[in-house]
């Protein structure tokens, strides 16, 4: 009996010590990195289907882990890219959809003026505050603007890389 709690003390150090975490790694840059390679490979406006695709960027993804040169816990990042694309959806569009904040906060400059939560931009209703914008893919570019977008310009809903 007197071992049992030394057991399970034990075992909850194994247990919260755990592996190192993929935060750790910049898998953004790791992505970014090998952008080029994958393009190479699977050419997005070549693509036929989104299955395929995604499908070759599986495989290159793969084999780049597998030689070292993205980090195997960056598999993910690069695969999330590939899937939310529209290689191989003809027609589709990225779409950037503006996130709206609310009015209610008093202007510095004139009290009577109502603005956004940055406390400087003038608003009358909530979509005068635009806070930023959230990346979907849509059918077709009649289908963006409907839901309040504009299309976008890159074939991927992920970050744009520098480009050296």
């Amino acid at each position: 009996m007197r071992y049992v709690p030394v057991f399970a003390l034990s075992l909850v150090v194994v247990l919260t010590a755990g592996p190192v975490r993929a935060s750790s790694t910049d898998c953004e840059a790791a992505r970014c990195a090998v952008q080029q390679a994958i393009a190479d490979q699977c050419p997005c406006d070549t693509a036929t289907n989104h299955g395929r695709y995604v499908s070759c960027v599986a495989h290159v993804r793969n084999q780049l882990a597998k030689d070292g040169t993205i980090p195997k816990n960056c598999k993910g990042a690069v695969q999330r890219c590939a899937a939310r694309s529209i290689c191989g959806k003809p027609g589709f569009v990225t779409c950037q959809i503006p996130q709206f904040g609310t009015c209610g906060t008093p202007c510095t400059a004139d009290p009577a003026t109502t603005c956004c939560e940055d406390a400087t931009t003038a608003c009358t209703v909530d979509t005068d505050c635009v806070v930023g914008t959230k990346c979907k893919i849509k059918s077709t570019a009649d289908g963006c603007t409907a839901a309040g977008g504009s299309v976008g310009t890159s074939p991927t809903c992920c970050a744009d890389c520098a480009t050296p």
